[in-house]
């Protein structure tokens, strides 16, 4: 077998499909979507598993948001309420904005005309409870309400490639398309700029959150935005 075969298929081996239950076979401690049973290690979620620095990690390919205190999200308004709103962040159930933890002076029964069905926010988790019940805030450092532009969804197990090392990729796709970005751990992402540059930039995303475990994805998406 040549040099090159072999490497791909050792990168084959390294990045094997999994199903949540599945034996996985290693000699690497546990990390990521990983569980003990009996002595043995198994998947916890679908996604591909691979060793990295002495651990076993399976990446999850699909799944919904799971909130966690500090997260900065993107929230979009599904319900308002005499005191409240009610906000979709792509969790199993929707979020709690309370008119207390915005920056507006809110009569009571007058939410909507602060934040409407459809308008979308810059927030941050600021509490979820042992029930699985969350609220967030508009309170905590940059966040905002976000007028016009475009929002994205896409996994957000992929969220992390979105970004790049160091913020890599999310900076090519700034860059390259002059449009201002708010990526939130919700999978959620709020793209503003002219409109032919929107387009792009959310086409690259897309193409990303599509391809996310694919080789040579950086290339591609350089190659997406040239003009």
């Amino acid at each position: 077998m040549s040099e090159e075969s072999s490497n791909k298929s050792n990168s084959e081996s390294a990045r094997k499909l999994v199903l949540p239950g599945d034996l996985v076979e290693t000699k690497s401690k546990p990390g990521k979507g990983i569980f003990r049973k009996d002595g043995r290690i198994y998947s916890s979620v679908l996604g591909h598993a691979h060793d990295k620095s002495g651990y076993i990690n399976v990446n999850a390919i699909t799944g919904r948001y799971k909130p966690k205190t500090g997260d900065k999200i993107v929230a979009i308004c599904a319900e308002t309420g005499p005191s409240i709103w009610r906000m979709d962040i792509g969790s199993a159930f929707n979020s709690t904005l309370h008119h207390s933890e915005s920056s507006w002076k809110v009569p009571f029964g007058d939410t909507a005309r602060f934040l409407a069905i459809g308008d979308a926010i810059w927030a941050e988790v600021f509490m979820v409870d042992a029930a699985g019940s969350h609220q967030i805030s508009l309170k905590k450092d940059d966040c905002r309400k976000l007028y016009s532009g475009t929002i994205v969804k896409i996994d957000p197990t992929n969220v992390p490639r979105v970004i790049g090392k160091q913020g890599s990729m999310i900076t090519t796709i700034r860059e390259n398309t002059q449009t201002r970005i708010q990526i939130g751990q919700n999978g959620y992402i709020w793209i503003d700029g002219k409109g032919e540059d929107i387009a792009l930039a959310q086409k690259a995303i897309e193409t990303i959150n599509q391809e996310a475990t694919s080789k040579g994805l950086t290339k591609k998406i350089e190659k997406l935005l040239e003009k």
